[in-house]
């Protein structure tokens, strides 16, 4: 049976009641591409969960955020324009957000015909952002925190494949089906030719599942993979894996073909939490260890700060939710943080001018995505203990 993956597309298959979208980076590329020879883009970054919602704060907050904006904006018509933006926002948080979520990201721009709201599942400190293109930095990087899971739910007769992706599942818009004749006896057939015809008839559908599923762990990046079934089931097509794809098996979790999507996206996000939860003590205990040890690890605002200036991040590690004030170097780009008895008088780093930024945490987690560092944002047990011991820390490359 030949499948060409190039016309297999992601789709949402079912109601999700919870009202999120499925978002890929690979959707916000033609955003990426967008500049404006001058401001006109809005971009909103809003806390929707419920009690923001009852109580109209998520609409203070938009008006709050946007007033520094407009006090800023000298130009009668560039003001115009942004309360033209502003004003599409609001009126989608009053006629159109039906029911509240976890974050909202919104991209408003009437001369780029740019329309683009977001639910999404994860929270992301919100701001509002006016500029000649979306500000998308929040957004990808919280995107490049989460690994994509390939889910494969097997049975003897149908396969069905998934992606999951910052805690939303898309079902891909084929399943595999083969005619698996039934175990009883078939007249004119002997027990054991029959068993044979059915066993062959398995056995080609389970390779032809693993085959899928490697070549789509391949193609789509899946970092790790769930495999979903019955324990028969699944350790067949396991066994038709490669080698490599095998080794990114996350779990193996009981179910049924026939479960809905809601379903099968609660059991991945309660395995893909407890894998969270692992590695971010895992990779705390990592850091503070080498920290200790005098190693490759550092603590603190100054030393990551100094660290994220030299490009020698691998690991930031960051509770979720901390951000703090400091300043950026006009020259260099380097950060400082706040944390001095008087304010720096020109940059550490080069001597260079030294401007006031809002907060160095989410500076320094882009500018070590850029240098191809990883981030983990911690969000269970572990956050608590390691403000307790360092507020922010790093593994280094050297």
């Amino acid at each position: 049976m030949a499948i060409n993956l190039e016309e297999l597309q992601v789709e949402l298959i079912g109601d999700d009641e919870r009202g999120f979208d499925f978002l890929l980076p690979d959707a916000l590329k033609p955003l990426a591409k967008l500049e404006l020879p001058q401001r006109g883009v809005l971009s909103a970054y809003l806390d929707i969960t419920p009690e923001q919602v009852a109580t109209g704060k998520v609409r203070l907050k938009l008006k709050n955020m946007a007033r520094s904006w407009q006090e800023s904006i000298t130009d009668k018509q560039e003001r115009r324009a942004f309360d033209e933006e502003l004003a599409r926002i609001e009126e989608y948080l009053t006629y159109e957000l039906k029911e509240p979520g976890r974050s909202l990201v919104i991209f408003s721009s009437k001369p780029a015909n740019l329309w683009r709201a977001y639910r999404v599942p994860v929270p992301i400190r919100t701001r509002v952002v006016w500029d000649e293109r979306p500000y998308l930095r929040p957004l990808l990087t919280v995107m490049d925190e989460y690994e994509r899971y390939g889910v494969v739910l097997v049975s003897r007769e149908e396969t069905r494949f998934f992606l999951f992706y910052m805690g939303e599942i898309a079902e891909y818009s084929f399943s595999l089906h083969d005619y698996v004749p039934n175990r009883h006896k078939q007249g004119g057939w002997s027990q054991a030719r029959f068993q044979r015809h059915v066993d062959d008839h398995a056995l080609h559908h389970f390779r032809s599942s693993a085959e899928i599923a490697a070549r789509l762990a391949e193609r789509d990046n899946w970092q790790r993979v769930v495999l979903m079934g019955t324990e028969e089931n699944v350790a067949r097509v396991k066994e038709y894996l490669p080698k490599a794809i095998q080794e990114r098996v996350a779990g193996e979790i009981p179910a049924s073909i026939n479960d809905n999507i809601n379903t099968i996206r609660d059991k991945v996000m309660k395995l893909e939490q407890e894998i969270e939860r692992q590695t971010e003590a895992r990779r705390v205990e990592a850091v503070i260890t080498a920290a200790e040890k005098g190693q490759n690890g550092v603590l603190g605002y100054a030393d990551v700060l100094l660290a994220v200036q030299e490009g020698r991040v691998d690991l930031l590690v960051v509770p979720e939710g901390l951000s703090h004030p400091g300043w950026e170097c006009t020259q260099c780009g380097g950060l400082v943080a706040d944390i001095l008895a008087e304010p720096p008088k020109a940059c550490p780093y080069c001597g260079g001018t030294l401007k006031e930024v809002e907060d160095v945490v989410d500076l320094a987690m882009q500018k070590v995505l850029d240098t191809g560092g990883t981030i983990e944002v911690l969000r269970g047990p572990t956050r608590d203990t390691f403000l307790k011991e360092g507020i922010i820390g790093a593994l280094l490359r050297y």
